[in-house]
């Protein structure tokens, strides 16, 4: 088992789409760094608009989060797709089965060694995204516990997404996987959006309760969003003053305790089909 986690894992990394996507996060950080310290020394320099400086430079750092948050997204969806049927396409899965291996094992250690790929990655990118919010624009001083929860949440993102490509992989071609989970995070996030506006009128709008089912509904199939808004109240909230209310990429509705078991619940059960469906699969 732990050779098959060592083999997954080299071969994520030798993916073109890694390297690619590593060229596109250095580009990617190098034009936030300037964005960024361009906003803040030039808001910053404005007198008397200290409070509006400060909330326009947390918003545009929110927004590294969320793109960053994207890259990961894709890169998951990209370089997992074909975790499973990939082997079953190409009859790698073939030489491996006929040894003595549970099938549930080699399930597992296939999506172990993605998950450290991928968990190393999106470290990288969230404390990268991290350490330029603090030194070059304004951000709120955390607490260690925040900061870890907040890397934690962001973890959890890409944990879920590998864990539906992994189960969808199980029944679907490369392609076909690859198409329906980005089809799915586009859905979750729409929802995300449609439910943050409907909690921001809903003191205007009869319309804001649909809009906030709607987005509860896209959560309970796809949690990726939720988990996201989550993270970034964590982060751009201070007992000062809570960015997150002025920030359409932060968020303004705030998750219950059963929401949260929801998440832990939602991947378990997503694990336990994949390796149901795979053993039963027919491989021949």
């Amino acid at each position: 088992m732990t050779a098959i986690i060592r083999y997954s894992f080299k071969e994520f990394v030798r993916k073109k789409i890694f390297l690619i996507t590593i060229l596109m996060s250095v580009a990617f950080l190098f034009l936030y760094i300037w964005g960024l310290k361009e906003i803040a020394e030039n808001l910053k320099q404005q007198s008397g608009m200290m409070t509006f400086a400060m909330q326009q430079v947390t918003v545009f750092s929110s927004l590294g989060f969320y793109f960053s948050h994207l890259m990961v997204a894709f890169l998951v969806v990209f370089a997992t797709s074909g975790i499973i049927s990939s082997e079953i396409e190409n009859y790698n899965v073939h030489t491996i089965i006929v040894r003595p291996i549970a099938r549930w094992k080699y399930v597992l250690a296939r999506y172990l060694g993605a998950l450290i790929f991928i968990t190393l990655y999106s470290t990288a990118i969230f404390f990268s995204i991290y350490t330029i919010n603090k030194t070059v624009g304004f951000s709120i001083d955390h607490p260690i516990s925040k900061i870890v929860l907040g890397w934690l949440l962001f973890e959890l993102i890409a944990v879920v997404l590998l864990t539906v490509t992994t189960f969808f992989s199980t029944s679907f071609s490369t392609l076909a996987t690859g198409i329906l989970v980005v089809l799915l995070f586009g859905f979750a996030m729409i929802g995300g959006f449609l439910e943050q506006i409907g909690y921001a009128i809903a003191n205007f709008s009869k319309a804001s309760t649909t809009l906030q089912t709607i987005g509860i509904v896209s959560s309970l199939i796809l949690p990726t969003d939720n988990i996201y808004r989550e993270m970034a109240n964590i982060l751009f909230k201070s007992n000062l003053i809570d960015f997150s209310t002025i920030d359409p990429f932060a968020g303004i509705s705030k998750n219950s305790i059963y929401m949260r078991i929801y998440w832990f619940f939602y991947i378990f059960v997503l694990i336990y089909l994949t390796i149901k469906k795979f053993e039963k699969k027919d491989l021949t």
